[in-house]
């Protein structure tokens, strides 16, 4: 569920493949979390979605795209662990401070898009988000796995 290429309320189908497919084999090194691998289909504008089974009910986080039909979720229970744990951190007055990805990027406007796309006739037909044009290095980013931009 979401809205990709900016087309809202879209809905894609898919079947789980593996409910625990290790990070360390999606090359995310330091990872200790088991993914939902799935064929549903993850565009720019869907991920972060929920993934639901046949009741409806959420099973996870529609999060990356290796490949076409190979996609992956973070399983709704590390979603609900990382929430509480958030909270509580929130409730006993424990600030988490800012937190810091490790990009350097820009906010997608007009005149941004039309210099990319005559940079790279490639470039998507966005017409909000940000452009990351910089991974920091010795970041979060870079440490998993984000070292290339467009």
């Amino acid at each position: 569920i979401g809205s990709p290429f900016a087309l809202q309320n879209t809905v894609t189908t898919g079947i789980v493949s593996s409910a625990q497919r290790d990070g360390k084999e999606l090359g995310l090194r330091d990872s200790d979390m088991d993914y939902i691998q799935t064929d549903a289909i993850i565009n720019y504008g869907n991920s972060g979605g929920p993934l639901v089974n046949l009741d409806g009910e959420v099973i996870g986080i529609n999060t990356l795209k290796v490949a076409a039909g190979i996609s992956f979720a973070i399983p709704s229970d590390r979603i609900t662990r990382f929430l509480n744990d958030s909270l509580d951190k929130h409730s006993k007055g424990e600030s988490g401070g800012k937190r810091f990805i490790g990009i350097r990027m820009l906010t997608i406007t007009p005149a941004l898009i039309e210099e990319l796309k005559q940079q790279n006739s490639d470039f998507p037909n966005v017409t909000s988000g940000i452009y990351v044009h910089e991974v920091v290095p010795h970041s979060p980013a870079q440490k998993y796995g984000h070292s290339s931009v467009l």
